[in-house]
């Protein structure tokens, strides 16, 4: 008896070790994977169609809409809003949207680009499509009351009768201005 007992030992033994190799192997695999990304870090579907896009610093002119010098005194316009109310206001043209829509290009954008300070979650993009002849004001959900869409509308039927002339720069300037009259800061 004392026999089988050993050859039940030495099986159970080797089928044990037959088991191990493939486990290992998938602990190591397993092990190797990236960690999940955190459940705010994934993006939602609407943003599918929205190609990566690195935002250049305080203005991204991807449609090249703006002069060298324009681009420039927009940048230190916005350096300027930034220093004095803590806030960050981003300027980003794209040559189109992709087929998505403009509302979630925008702020898909400026979820990716981290606009706006953590902890308060008060970025604003404005965002300009020129082929779809469409815009946007996105703001962070800290900016929200601040800056209403009632309020950001007005501001882009403002801007519109300079995109009418094809006048970029007049209409940047016109709404980083009424933006930044609305959330806290003088022209």
């Amino acid at each position: 008896m004392r026999t089988s007992h050993r050859r039940s030992i030495s099986v159970n033994r080797m089928r044990a070790a037959a088991l191990a190799v493939p486990l290992a192997i998938l602990v190591v695999a397993g092990g190797c994977k990236a960690a999940p990304e955190p459940a705010a870090a994934k993006e939602t579907a609407a943003c599918d169609g929205v190609p990566q896009m690195a935002l250049a610093g305080r203005v991204t002119d991807a449609a090249d809409l703006l002069t060298a010098e324009q681009e420039a005194r927009l940048s230190e316009r916005l350096a300027r809003y930034e220093n004095d109310t803590q806030h960050q206001m981003v300027v980003a043209t794209v040559p189109d949207l992709n087929g998505t829509r403009v509302d979630y290009f925008g702020t898909c954008l400026g979820n990716r680009g981290k606009i706006g300070r953590k902890g308060h979650d008060d970025g604003i993009l404005v965002l300009i499509a020129p082929k779809e002849r469409q815009m946007r004001i996105a703001t962070g959900t800290g900016m929200e009351k601040i800056l209403t869409d009632d309020k950001a509308q007005t501001i882009v039927h403002r801007m519109t009768p300079y995109f009418a002339k094809a006048d970029y720069a007049g209409a940047l300037s016109v709404g980083v201005d009424a933006i930044a009259a609305e959330t806290g800061d003088t022209p």
